[in-house]
């Protein structure tokens, strides 16, 4: 993994252009170098950038045009990204503090050419810790071929790819990190924790703040944790036994668990109560958000960014989660579970779609459960089919997923529009093979032609 990571970053596409992307980047030349949380001169810079289309985008009525209560810039996104890209923004800090004598272009404002670079390795840093996070977990109950090869087939076949190096200004590799480790160490530590061990049950909390302070949907994970409280009992019940010490233990545990993501969500209060007068995220967001779960079916089956539609290889891996029962019924109740609140979550929003989107991205933060679900798969079929052709079909897989990607940035198929899934397919096989060599010089001289599709 350590070596793919390596010669993958020549890939990576750096670059800080939509709105959330702005959004996540902005906190940190505001905070650092301005000390403050007033956005208007990094959203001043990155509009100038391209103003006909920072118009047309609508970019400069929402955020500088419109004001919050307190009369600052709006600012949707929570701060989580920007923590985890802090030591990679300031390592680029200083080399342009020492760069920057010898070429203007490396100048130490916060947002020139090291910047970006930097937070975009820093995204395909964090996608890959959160991947081996997703491996280790599955190593424990599979062989090692098939927990190595589900975690870079899920990698490599889902959109997970999409959001570490073609927009890796996103939140969602950061977001499948902080997610992947929250579970892991929920994991990690279930016997200790058991014991009533508080330190365990404090990092346990930390780890949830920092997930829900990378993206406020993740917090819904904290129902995994809830879950063994809710065994306890169920447990005790049905041995009629007295499970008073156990679920006494667990409170301690869970109140510890909520103090230390309190802690380390605080500056995200802060941050709330600054930018929007109260200790919650802005209107505009929370406002999309209905609670009937009108859309769970579009989330999962669309045309339209759907789940099961865009990356079919995540349909096996939900299956998979069944097939985890026989191993660790407990496990396998838990990420079904988790996977079915947020499913009705993203199915709740008006904006279920997600936008200009490459398929449902919000899901991101579910990679680790995904990443577990198809290593079932394939060890329940490992006894049934030879290694090679499972290893073909996850090539296979992943080729269908990088060639769904070259159809998104070339424009073969709309980004804000449902998808005519036949059409698609038959690019797949007569669209895209032929364009191979004119996309991959394109990308090599002239990457950023993809963007102007």
């Amino acid at each position: 993994m350590a070596v793919l990571f390596l010669i993958s970053l020549p890939f990576v596409t750096p670059r800080v252009a939509a709105s959330d992307e702005i959004e996540y980047f902005a906190y940190l030349p505001s905070i650092l170098l301005d000390g403050d949380l007033n956005f208007r001169n990094q959203y001043e810079y990155f509009c100038n950038l391209d103003f006909e289309n920072c118009v047309r985008s609508r970019f400069k009525e929402t955020f500088l045009d419109m004001r919050t209560a307190t009369g600052l810039q709006i600012n949707f996104g929570p701060m989580g990204t920007a923590v985890l890209w802090l030591p990679f923004y300031l390592a680029a800090h200083l080399f342009a503090l020492a760069a920057q004598n010898f070429n203007p272009a490396f100048a130490a404002n916060g947002v020139s050419a090291p910047y970006i670079y930097a937070v975009s390795i820093g995204s395909v840093f964090f996608g890959w810790l959160g991947i081996y996070l997703s491996y280790r977990i599955a190593r424990h109950y599979f062989a090692e071929w098939i927990a190595l090869g589900a975690a870079l087939t899920v990698l490599f076949a889902t959109n997970a790819v999409y959001y570490m190096y073609v927009a890796p200004a996103f939140s969602h590799a950061a977001s499948l990190f902080a997610s992947a480790l929250f579970v892991w160490w929920w994991w990690r530590t279930r016997k200790t924790r058991a014991q009533g061990n508080l330190r365990d049950w404090f990092l346990l909390g930390a780890s949830g703040g920092l997930m829900t302070m990378v993206r406020e949907q993740e917090a819904v994970f904290f129902v995994i944790p809830l879950l063994e409280g809710l065994q306890i009992a169920y447990g005790g019940w049905r041995a009629r036994g007295n499970v008073f010490v156990e679920l006494k233990r667990w409170s301690i545990g869970a109140f510890v668990m909520v103090f230390g993501a309190f802690v380390v969500f605080i500056p995200q209060l802060l941050t709330y109560r600054v930018l929007n007068g109260n200790f919650l995220p802005a209107r505009n967001v929370t406002d999309k958000f209905t609670w009937d779960g009108a859309h769970i079916l579009d989330v999962l089956f669309s045309n339209f960014h759907g789940l099961f539609a865009w990356t079919p290889v995540v349909l096996l891996a939900v299956i998979g989660l069944f097939l985890l029962w026989r191993r660790d019924k407990f496990l396998a109740a838990t990420f079904l579970v988790a996977l079915a609140v947020e499913t009705y979550l993203l199915g709740s929003f008006s904006t279920w779609f997600g936008g200009a989107a490459f398929g449902g991205r919000r899901f991101i933060n579910c990679t680790v459960l995904f990443v577990v679900g198809l290593a079932a798969v394939v060890d329940a079929l490992s006894t049934r089919v030879p290694r090679p052709l499972l290893v073909g079909a996850g090539a296979l897989l992943i080729v269908w997923n990088l060639f769904f990607i070259i159809q998104f940035v070339t424009g073969m198929v709309p980004r804000q529009q449902p998808v005519d899934m036949l059409e698609m397919a038959r690019n797949q096989f007569f669209g895209v093979p032929p364009r191979l060599f004119e996309i991959a010089q394109r990308f090599v001289l002239n990457r950023g032609s993809f963007f102007k599709q």
